[in-house]
């Protein structure tokens, strides 16, 4: 068994020493100080994961067009990429019949200049229509008049693919 040996050293005028003790009784005891504080780094960690995480999210989110509708549902929908360029002539119908381009509401005698002056400003000419599944045939055909009459023919329909239903 190892002895401890005290150590004394002079520093100015004070004496002190220091005792050594060996690595083996270190082990059996346990230190009677309290811990009078919290840890927080897990939830910091995690908190900062959640941050990340949600600003990545919002990175991928879809550009918001207008209004938000709930679009009709079609087995085999056509992927249309170019409508989610920010550029993108993008009309909303509205079940209660507002009509949005892109992110501003309109009245539809507005809607051709705005197309017009998109289309001068180097968009595609061509216009994607985000109709409700419950908007009045009427209100989508004088939009589609409203589009034609300002000189856009190439005209998209947004749709979104019908889930599956399960088989029981």
């Amino acid at each position: 068994m190892l002895r401890e040996r005290p150590v004394t050293t002079m520093t100015g005028s004070l004496e002190s020493t220091t005792v050594r003790i060996s690595p083996a009784r270190l082990r059996g005891r346990r230190s009677n100080e309290l811990i009078c504080y919290i840890n927080v780094t897990g939830l910091v960690s995690v908190m900062l994961a959640l941050l990340v995480m949600f600003m990545v999210l919002r990175v991928f989110e879809r550009p918001g067009h207008g209004v938000d509708v709930d679009l009709a549902k079609v087995s085999f929908p056509k992927a249309l990429n170019k409508a989610e360029a920010e550029d993108a002539l993008m009309i909303g119908v509205g079940r209660d019949g507002r009509i949005f381009f892109r992110t501003d509401a309109l009245a539809l005698e507005q809607l051709p200049p705005h197309l017009r002056d998109a289309i001068n400003k180097g968009a595609e000419k061509k216009a994607y229509i985000r109709a409700d599944a419950r908007s009045s045939y009427g209100d989508v055909k004088s939009v589609l008049d409203a589009v034609r009459a300002s000189g856009v023919e190439n005209i998209a329909f947004l749709t979104e693919q019908r889930r599956p239903q399960a088989i029981h």
